[in-house]
């Protein structure tokens, strides 16, 4: 509520009648109470007084109970009066109030005329999140979580609805380009304020904080291609044309972050000489950046077709895998990987969502190799959009994105996490000797800002290359959890070759028929029981793998049960540090049902892999197809597999954010 102690407009006159008489101006807002003290006005003989008006005005006490004009009033009991007016004017000063003072006879002593014209300051949004811009809704000015709550939420136009010629996203263009572009926005609505030209010496502004105008943009003028009003540099816009409703655009420029909450709020004022009278307020929340587990289905499966040809039969045969799948393999050519073969390293493909629209989004990590150009080239387009982070510090192997995954939707000690958790690998110092490798700080503060899904670090620097996906992954499961947690087991591999020696099968062999660089590969069954260098070095890195699987139990609330151990075998590096003895089963990629597995080529009975035969036993029980493909030459030899080589669109969650109670914040 406004107090009104001094007038703005003042002209003092006399009357014939000896009657003092005084004539003020003002601006009243539709719904927004006006204070005046009375005494301040009164002469000092004045004991009552009487009260006239024109025009749609009600009159309250300061207690709010209605007044009664054109009938004497005593200044005692009545010392302030609040003015309403639920319309707004057509003219200016089409409203007045007379206030004429008495003394204890009843006799004129002075009077007052306040002559006012009724605007409106009306700022809307869709603040219950149903695609439709009410009137005033109560809760515009506020954000609320849950399926009952309320506030509006905004979406970072980062998608690229027309061809730019340097790849530049709409939200780096300071124009609407037309209809595609107004999809990726929202909107607001300024309400028609009354008049086309508000009275002198009064002006209506939008506005800003700093910080806020460099991560949204305000548009006018829609018919016109739009016109910046608010964006990077400009917190403030004059509104013109107040005589009718006003339809601005606004989208998002940047996701929420260390520095940002993504909290938008934005004020309609009214003004006279540079002080605010009256301000109408609203909020928006930009929407998050949301990964996908392995638990959603899979759309489109990613994979650069390198030029040299090496991994032609592996396409083949992932092919008939992803149409198993119900889903399509997008085999990327040269031109946008320069014989980089690690998708999943790459990118990560998630999707950010408003009421009404939903956009999948690829976040491209910094490291830069061959594909370096594939996400904005080929991803980046219409209604797809992008999303990086990059820091003056060098990237290492653990700004991978076979360094981020994320779990199927957990609870966990009572706390929902429905979008699941985020988990990225990092170091520990008591045991990894240096240089000690950690993800990205930009990285770990854009994903911990996102928030719903509640990120965890973990530990990968023990790893050569230091990607979780090469000692872990999920897969669905008809279980009370939904999934079962697989890991890379050392522990279980040397299990299965001791039976197999005890069964006098130690001659058999593994890697038989493949080669490295310096010569054949196969090795017994025998020898690798008999070398004890390469036996210590998986106890140790076995440790590293349990270290993590207790991590892993108490962050999902995960129980033994809902874990899964495949035979895996590692070495090495020269460097205290561990790579794969033979093709990785766990870096598989999961399409529904279909699992794609790197072929392990493990000591065969009978022409039955002894470790294909493991992994079928303990995944065909939960419903899955494991189908065994040969990445030895494209992938296995490069230090990677199945998982690291490609990357997977998949369906959004069927819930929405805004929707869940995040008790976890």
């Amino acid at each position: 509520m406004r107090e009104l102690l001094e007038f703005e407009t003042f002209d003092a006159r006399h009357s014939n009648s000896r009657v003092s008489s005084r004539d003020f101006e003002d601006i009243l807002v539709v719904g927004q109470p006006l204070q005046i003290s009375l005494n301040k006005l009164a002469p000092s003989q004045s004991e009552f007084l009487i009260l006239k008006t024109v025009g749609e005005i009600e009159v309250f006490s300061g207690t709010n109970q209605p007044i009664s004009t054109q009938v004497p009033l005593s200044i005692a009991e009545v010392p302030e009066i609040n003015l309403l007016s639920k319309t707004f004017s057509d003219q200016i000063k089409d409203r007045s109030l007379q206030i004429t003072f008495q003394d204890n006879n009843h006799r004129p002593l002075s009077q007052v005329q306040l002559n006012l014209t009724v605007v409106r300051v009306c700022l809307d949004i869709d603040a219950d999140r149903d695609g439709i811009i009410e009137e005033d809704n109560p809760h515009k000015a506020d954000w609320q979580w849950g399926i009952n709550g309320h506030g509006a939420i905004l979406l970072v136009n980062s998608d690229r609805d027309i061809v730019y010629s340097d790849g530049q996203t709409d939200g780096e263009e300071s124009l609407i380009r037309g209809l595609l572009d107004l999809k990726d926005f929202n909107f607001m609505i300024v309400r028609k304020v009354g008049l086309r030209d508000l009275p002198s010496g009064y002006e209506l502004y939008l506005s800003v904080n700093k910080d806020t105008a460099e991560r949204i943009r305000i548009y006018d003028e829609l018919d016109r291609n739009g016109y910046e009003l608010i964006g990077p540099g400009r917190t403030r816009a004059k509104i013109r044309d107040t005589d009718r409703d006003i339809i601005l655009a606004i989208e998002g420029l940047s996701y929420p972050d260390f520095d940002f909450d993504g909290i938008v709020e934005i004020t309609l004022s009214l003004v006279k000489d540079g002080k605010s009278l009256y301000s109408d307020r609203v909020i928006f929340k930009v929407a998050p950046w949301i990964m996908t587990p392995n638990t959603l289905s899979p759309i489109t499966v990613f994979v650069s077709r390198l030029s040299n040809g090496l991994n032609k039969e592996f396409i083949e045969e992932l092919r008939k895998v992803v149409g198993k799948a119900n889903a399509q393999l997008d085999i990327v050519p040269f031109e946008f990987h320069q014989d980089d073969p690690w998708m999943q390293d790459e990118i990560e493909i998630g999707y950010t969502q408003a009421p009404g629209h939903l956009m999948p989004v690829v976040f491209d990590s910094p490291r830069d190799r061959g594909l370096v150009d594939f996400p904005k080239r080929k991803l980046l387009g219409l209604d797809f959009g992008y999303l990086t982070r990059k820091s003056r510090y060098l990237a290492t192997k653990l700004d991978s994105f076979g360094n981020l995954e994320v779990s199927p939707p957990v609870t966990v000690k009572g706390v929902d996490y429905p979008f699941g958790r985020l988990i990225f690998g990092g170091t520990r110092k008591s045991i990894i000797p240096e240089p000690r490798r950690r993800m990205l700080k930009v990285l770990r503060d854009f994903l911990y800002a996102q928030k719903i899904q509640a990120p965890f670090e973990i530990f990968s620097d023990w790893l050569s290359v230091g990607h979780i996906d090469e000692f872990m992954t999920f897969v669905g499961a008809p279980t009370s959890k939904g999934f079962k947690l697989l890991l890379a087991s050392p522990d279980r591999c040397y299990d299965i070759l001791k039976d197999l020696q005890n069964q006098g099968h130690d001659q058999l062999l593994l890697r038989q028929g493949k080669r490295f660089s310096y010569g054949p590969a196969d090795i017994s069954v025998a020898d690798i029981l008999a070398d004890e260098k390469l036996a210590a070095h998986n106890h140790r890195f076995q440790e590293y793998i349990n270290w993590n699987r207790e991590v892993l139990k108490q962050e999902l609330d995960l129980s033994e049960q809902d874990i899964i151990e495949l035979p895996a075998l590692f070495e090495d590096d020269g460097y205290g540090r561990a790579e794969t003895f033979f093709p990785n089963m766990v870096n598989m990629i999961v399409l529904n049902q279909h699992l794609g597995i790197p072929k392990p080529f493990g000591p065969k009975i009978d022409n039955q892999c002894q470790f294909e035969a493991y992994v079928k036993n303990v995944l065909e029980p939960l419903g899955k197809e494991c189908h065994f493909i040969d990445d030895w030459e494209p992938y296995f030899r490069g230090r990677g597999e199945i998982h690291c080589g490609t990357n997977t669109r998949r369906q959004p969650f069927a819930q929405k954010w805004w929707e869940i109670e995040p008790a976890f914040f």
